[in-house]
């Protein structure tokens, strides 16, 4: 016969002043009943709670008691550690702020989470794929962020099951972005301000991202070894203030070695225009600090218009840099190293981009080899 747990739980105040009500369940879960502004009514819950285990009906979050999601979501995002257990980065959290602002709650902050259904957010999520919607990349995104706060709801108790339950909806679409080609990337160079022209040959040819390159400093560049160590990244926040910190990931931190060609120009770039010492700045900016990536920007949309590659991102570059290395023969862990990618997709993104240009090759020389190359292999096989 099975033995039952006996209900427990309790009630707390919380910081609010409000009250929760939590039990647990005969199978072992904690569960959270709501939280209520008077101790009254969190007793008559909690005693409900407990009549209802006697009698064997299963105790469920009340739909009237748990919070909205407008309530929950931004707590969720202030208490979010991330995988190596440490806070979001502020970039991270402005990020998810904005799409809770401007996506999630404008339609379903006023649902209590248990009045949250798999029908409802799959509606939602249609308007954001829809012609007035942000786009597929954008719902994607968002319907991963509002997956990870019910998941955090279920383990609180304040659902039984996550409702984000809509096959594929958390696959972001690959956009196919536009490469530039290297003769491209070299009239860049020549055109931006000679202050950032390095900047975007290691973009191109070397693969680092943006914050990485505005992150470097003397001491992360061996000129002798060929070789660039990526350990930090400097954004800006919203509020325009400075953020250095390790890359996006412990894949990010690598060691890279750069083409002798371009050694030689970085060389040139830390006499010209870096800060001195080890902790100075590779990149700096008119009257000799840290360049600003409000300068960069401004500068490569002047640069991109004027070679007549108006919608080509900065971002673009690290793609042709990923394509390069892919064209060598690199294999998939030596693409996801150079690039610092933690994930092998990108990379094979790079190598499948590359088996279509080998294809594309292909058709040219099928004309060069000409109509005769069948009657040749028919006649071999004849004799």
């Amino acid at each position: 016969m099975t033995q039952h747990r006996r209900a427990g739980g309790g009630i707390d105040r919380l910081p609010s002043g409000r009250y929760r009500v939590r039990i647990v369940t005969p199978d072992g879960r904690r569960l959270s009943l709501g939280t209520h502004s008077t101790k009254r009514a969190a007793d008559a819950i909690y005693a409900r709670s407990l009549t209802d285990q006697a009698d064997g009906k299963p105790a469920v979050p009340s739909a009237v008691t748990t919070p909205t999601l407008a309530d929950y979501a931004p707590g969720w995002v202030e208490a979010r550690l991330t995988s190596r257990g440490e806070p979001l980065r502020p970039r991270v959290r402005d990020l998810y702020a904005n799409q809770l602002r401007l996506h999630i709650l404008p339609r379903l902050g006023s649902l209590r989470l248990a009045k949250l259904t798999t029908s409802s957010i799959r509606t939602w999520y249609a308007e954001l794929r829809g012609p007035t919607g942000p786009g597929a990349s954008t719902a994607a995104k968002c319907y991963r962020l509002l997956r990870s706060i019910l998941s955090t709801a279920v383990e609180d108790g304040l659902l039984l099951a996550n409702p984000c339950t809509i096959k594929g909806a958390g696959i972001e679409p690959a956009d196919e972005r536009p490469i530039p080609t290297v003769e491209q990337t070299h009239q860049l160079a020549n055109t931006i301000d000679e202050r950032m022209r390095c900047l975007v040959l290691l973009a191109a040819f070397v693969g680092l991202r943006k914050g990485e390159l505005l992150g470097l400093r003397r001491g992360d560049v061996d000129l002798d070894a060929r070789e660039i160590s990526v350990v930090r990244q400097r954004q800006l926040d919203r509020h325009g203030v400075h953020l250095v910190g390790p890359p996006k990931s412990d894949a990010g931190k690598r060691n890279l070695a750069i083409p002798s060609s371009l050694a030689v120009v970085l060389e040139g770039h830390l006499a010209d225009f870096a800060q001195p010492g080890a902790d100075g700045c590779v990149f700096t900016g008119q009257k000799g600090g840290p360049l600003d990536p409000h300068v960069l920007h401004k500068a490569w949309a002047s640069a991109r218009a004027e070679v007549g590659l108006p919608a080509l991102h900065f971002h673009d570059l690290r793609h042709l840099a990923g394509t390069l290395a892919a064209s060598t023969g690199a294999g998939t862990k030596e693409l996801m190293h150079r690039q610092g990618h933690s994930s092998h997709q990108a990379a094979l993104r790079y190598q499948h981009a590359t088996r279509q240009r080998d294809s594309a090759l292909a058709e040219p020389l099928d004309r060069m080899i000409g109509p005769n190359v069948d009657k040749t292999v028919d006649e071999t096989v004849d004799e």
